[in-house]
């Protein structure tokens, strides 16, 4: 069942861990089948069996319809976050360590430069802390529920800014489809960094948006 599915979603973590970017094995990768209503997910053991074969095919109250193992502990995060953006078919949950490092500091990540432009036209969005309350009702819904109100507040398009940090914790990158989602978590990290980088030489610097002529 969603073989094709199962097969994206192991090269996408294949290509995540190229990259650094699944630390101790820290995050997930899910792909939605909307016309079915099924998501296919990593097992918690990944990526040391990211094999396709080995991939589980669950529903939308996180229950496995087919495959062997527990899924990822964010995958409730990963549905509520299918359920309030239904442009959306792909989700990389990251602890990338300069990503993770705005993350945990709290901020968005400002526009500096071209490459940052052409990843998306604002920030990348920092969530607000998730409150005791929230964390009752469920952790990992708590991070997407946060993901959707700032999105909300600030009229956020997910097809124009495609990934969030959750304060002190990590990000989220979405896509059309799962190569797409990993390749906006790659592009988010590096980008991270850049900025990191871009602060620590001019500690002086602004968001300077409105002053960069986007390359053409």
């Amino acid at each position: 069942m969603l073989d094709a599915l199962k097969q994206d979603v192991s090269s996408a973590i294949c290509y995540l861990v190229s990259r650094s970017l699944r630390p101790m094995g820290q995050g997930s990768v899910t792909v939605f089948d909307r016309a079915n209503n099924l998501i296919v997910a990593e097992p918690m053991e990944s990526p040391a069996n990211a094999e396709p074969g080995n991939m589980l095919v669950v529903d939308l109250s996180g229950n496995v319809i087919e495959g062997d193992g527990t899924p990822c502990r964010a995958l409730p995060a990963h549905i509520e976050l299918y359920r309030s953006f239904p442009q959306i078919n792909s989700i990389v949950h990251s602890h990338g360590l300069y990503t993770t490092a705005w993350a945990q500091a709290g901020r968005n990540i400002p526009v500096y430069g071209t490459g940052h432009l052409e990843f998306c036209k604002d920030a990348v969005p920092c969530t607000r802390a998730i409150t005791i309350d929230d964390a009752e009702k469920g952790y990992h819904n708590a991070m997407a529920l946060c993901v959707f109100e700032m999105f909300q507040k600030n009229a956020l398009d997910p097809t124009a800014v495609p990934a969030a940090l959750v304060f002190q914790h990590g990000a989220f990158a979405w896509g059309a489809d799962a190569g797409t989602a990993a390749k906006n978590a790659a592009l988010l990290e590096h980008i991270a960094k850049l900025a990191w980088m871009t602060e620590t030489i001019n500690p002086s610097i602004v968001d300077t948006r409105n002053n960069i002529t986007p390359r053409t």
